[in-house]
Protein backbone atom coordinates (compact mmCIF):
# COMPACT_ATOMS: atom_id res chain seq x y z
CA UNK A 1 0.00 0.00 0.00
CA UNK A 2 1.09 3.61 -0.70
CA UNK A 3 2.18 5.82 2.20
CA UNK A 4 -0.91 8.65 2.22
CA UNK A 5 0.08 12.13 1.37
CA UNK A 6 -3.67 13.64 1.40
CA UNK A 7 -6.21 13.80 3.87
CA UNK A 8 -9.47 14.04 1.86
CA UNK A 9 -12.46 15.04 4.23
CA UNK A 10 -16.31 14.74 2.76
CA UNK A 11 -19.35 15.98 4.65
CA UNK A 12 -22.78 14.20 4.14
CA UNK A 13 -25.85 13.56 5.76
CA UNK A 14 -26.29 11.45 8.61
CA UNK A 15 -28.61 8.93 6.33
CA UNK A 16 -26.07 7.96 3.79
CA UNK A 17 -23.03 7.53 6.25
CA UNK A 18 -23.42 3.34 6.10
CA UNK A 19 -23.53 4.14 2.28
CA UNK A 20 -20.30 5.88 2.13
CA UNK A 21 -18.37 3.54 5.01
CA UNK A 22 -19.38 0.55 2.65
CA UNK A 23 -17.48 2.26 -0.24
CA UNK A 24 -14.34 3.15 1.50
CA UNK A 25 -14.36 -0.17 2.93
CA UNK A 26 -14.68 -1.62 -0.83
CA UNK A 27 -11.69 0.16 -1.77
CA UNK A 28 -9.36 -1.19 1.02
CA UNK A 29 -6.52 -1.33 -1.58
CA UNK A 30 -5.99 2.04 -1.56
CA UNK A 31 -7.81 3.35 1.49
CA UNK A 32 -5.01 2.92 4.35
CA UNK A 33 -7.47 3.93 6.98
CA UNK A 34 -10.40 6.59 7.58
CA UNK A 35 -12.45 8.36 10.58
CA UNK A 36 -15.63 9.49 11.58
CA UNK A 37 -17.37 11.54 13.66
CA UNK A 38 -20.70 13.67 13.70
CA UNK A 39 -20.62 17.12 13.79
CA UNK A 40 -23.36 20.22 12.93
CA UNK A 41 -22.69 22.25 10.04
CA UNK A 42 -23.77 25.63 9.33
CA UNK A 43 -24.66 27.95 6.19
CA UNK A 44 -26.89 29.77 4.40
CA UNK A 45 -27.31 26.80 2.12
CA UNK A 46 -27.55 24.02 4.18
CA UNK A 47 -30.53 21.01 3.31
CA UNK A 48 -31.52 21.00 6.71
CA UNK A 49 -33.20 17.59 7.59
CA UNK A 50 -35.99 18.69 10.26
CA UNK A 51 -37.73 21.87 11.57
CA UNK A 52 -35.91 21.30 14.97
CA UNK A 53 -32.91 21.98 12.45
CA UNK A 54 -34.05 24.79 10.58
CA UNK A 55 -34.77 26.43 14.10
CA UNK A 56 -31.41 25.85 15.80
CA UNK A 57 -29.46 27.28 12.07
CA UNK A 58 -27.24 23.91 12.56
CA UNK A 59 -28.35 20.46 10.60
CA UNK A 60 -26.34 17.36 11.77
CA UNK A 61 -23.61 15.97 10.10
CA UNK A 62 -21.25 13.40 9.35
CA UNK A 63 -17.70 14.19 8.72
CA UNK A 64 -14.94 11.70 7.04
CA UNK A 65 -11.31 11.74 7.61
CA UNK A 66 -10.12 9.73 4.68
CA UNK A 67 -6.00 9.12 4.58
CA UNK A 68 -4.62 8.08 0.89
CA UNK A 69 -2.50 8.54 -1.62
CA UNK A 70 -3.14 11.99 -3.91
CA UNK A 71 -2.95 9.78 -7.40
CA UNK A 72 -5.96 7.53 -5.48
CA UNK A 73 -8.11 10.55 -4.61
CA UNK A 74 -9.96 10.47 -8.39
CA UNK A 75 -10.64 6.88 -7.85
CA UNK A 76 -12.29 7.25 -4.54
CA UNK A 77 -14.84 9.93 -6.07
CA UNK A 78 -16.02 8.35 -9.07
CA UNK A 79 -16.62 5.37 -6.67
CA UNK A 80 -18.71 7.69 -4.78
CA UNK A 81 -20.37 9.39 -7.48
CA UNK A 82 -21.32 6.00 -8.76
CA UNK A 83 -22.62 4.50 -5.72
CA UNK A 84 -24.48 8.04 -4.12
CA UNK A 85 -25.52 9.43 -7.51
CA UNK A 86 -28.05 11.86 -5.78
CA UNK A 87 -26.06 12.44 -2.26
CA UNK A 88 -25.00 15.63 -1.28
CA UNK A 89 -21.72 15.69 -0.20
CA UNK A 90 -18.94 17.84 0.00
CA UNK A 91 -15.01 17.43 0.18
CA UNK A 92 -11.97 18.90 0.33
CA UNK A 93 -8.66 17.68 -0.06
CA UNK A 94 -5.33 19.07 2.26
CA UNK A 95 -1.81 18.15 2.23
CA UNK A 96 -0.39 15.73 4.41
CA UNK A 97 3.06 17.50 6.30
CA UNK A 98 3.62 14.05 7.82
CA UNK A 99 2.05 10.81 8.60
CA UNK A 100 3.78 8.22 11.29
CA UNK A 101 2.74 6.59 14.20
CA UNK A 102 4.62 6.65 17.63
CA UNK A 103 5.23 3.12 19.03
Amino acid sequence: MKQPDVCLTLIASVEIEEMIIDVLLEHEDIVRRFLTQRIEAHGARMGYASVAEQVRGRAERVEFQVLLANEDVGRILHALRENLPSAELSYWLMPLLAYGRIE
